[in-house]
């Protein structure tokens, strides 16, 4: 710890234009979340490109390695990687992994199965006697996870694409997933009539914020986390974070051969 400690403070009291080759080299584990993260997309999307640049900030470069969010986690804790990108803060999780600062911030809400007939809900009690979704490995925020761990209603599935697949086919009558995300899939994959089978209940679950993590087991982690954090602080200052939120809401992180219209939402 100590030795980590002085070489941060070193690091971070030399001026960043001699930082501009860089120093160290990092390897992420990523997984396909469109469009915050995704192999197909510009930057390999929203947030892993918010994570290449608060690195080069500090004079650090990244490589991403894309797989399944459960198989990445499982990855980057074994040391196979040095971060992961990425994860919503929940509290379980720290126990293995350090939770960057903030990147972003966004809606979780629970799309329903029009055959279901929900329109509202009040507490997730109330979906005790319909079958839930999720995404292997997805917690997303700490109540939710402690309902979907509990509940003897929830049904596994590999993707976010399978589950809206069976939102839309009535296999399954409700299903949480981020706002933008559950909206970009809709207008990406599925037809008119099959996004007209999905309705969006009342109220929203509730705000999550989106992290790098970083495995506590790694001798260097503390020094990446407080790299990161410095880097996404001065994104911060210069309002970068606030242009690449734009860049979001216009569209600009999408998947070349399957073009979105953002100016739906």
């Amino acid at each position: 710890m100590k030795r980590t400690t002085l070489l941060l403070t070193a690091l971070l009291l030399v001026p960043l234009p001699s930082l501009a080759d860089a120093w160290l080299k990092l390897d992420i584990a990523t997984a396909e979340y469109p469009p915050y993260t995704s192999e197909d997309m510009k930057h390999e999307g929203y947030i892993n490109h918010i994570i290449e640049e608060a690195f080069l900030e500090v004079g650090v470069v990244v490589t991403y390695t894309s797989m399944p969010w459960e198989e990445a986690k499982e990855a980057t804790l074994a040391g196979k990687y040095d971060a992961m990108s990425y994860a919503n803060y929940v509290r379980e999780r720290e126990k293995d992994f350090w939770h960057s600062d903030p990147m972003s911030a966004e809606n979780l809400v629970l799309y329903a199965s029009k055959k279901s007939g929900l329109t509202q809900w009040n507490s997730l009690s109330d979906l005790d006697n319909y079958k839930m979704g999720m995404t292997e490995g997805y917690l997303f925020t700490d109540e939710l996870a402690t309902y979907l761990r509990d509940a003897d209603n929830v049904e596994k599935r590999d993707s976010d694409y399978e589950n809206l697949q069976a939102l839309i086919d009535g296999d399954i009558d409700v299903f949480a997933i981020d706002e933008l995300s559950g909206w970009y899939w809709l207008q990406r994959e599925f037809d008119k009539d099959e996004r007209a089978q999905v309705v969006e209940l009342t109220p929203s679950i509730e705000t999550m914020t989106s992290h790098l993590i970083i495995p506590k087991n790694s001798k260097d982690g503390r020094l990446i986390l407080e790299l990161f954090n410095k880097g996404l602080e001065e994104l911060k200052l210069d309002g970068k974070l606030k242009r690449y939120k734009k860049l979001l809401k216009d569209g600009f992180y999408q998947h070349p051969d399957k073009p979105v219209n953002f100016d739906r939402r």
